[in-house]
């Protein structure tokens, strides 16, 4: 690697103090490690989220989750019914 000569100060005569830096500018660089993990919550704070945040989403979607699965049952009933009946068209 190369090094670089710098100046960090001066001595008592004012000749500069010169210390020998290698240069890492060859090198890759790279990118520092962040920890992005957040802390864990306490019980009274995971409480808290059950109690205002995720029970009304929940009883929130209950209806909608029902009428789906009913829709979606229709939907195959329907095909079913429809197989059947082409069935029956077509061996006559």
């Amino acid at each position: 690697m190369k090094s670089r000569k710098v100046i960090v100060g001066y001595d008592s005569w004012k000749r500069p103090i010169v210390r020998y830096i290698e240069d890492k500018s060859d090198s890759i660089p790279q990118q520092l490690s962040l920890n992005f993990k957040p802390r864990e919550a306490t019980p009274e704070e995971f409480e808290k989220w059950q109690t205002e945040h995720l029970q009304p989403l929940g009883d929130a979607q209950l209806p909608f989750i029902a009428v789906m699965a009913v829709v979606q049952f229709l939907a195959l009933a329907t095909m079913m019914m429809s197989f059947y009946l082409i069935g029956l068209w077509a061996n006559g």
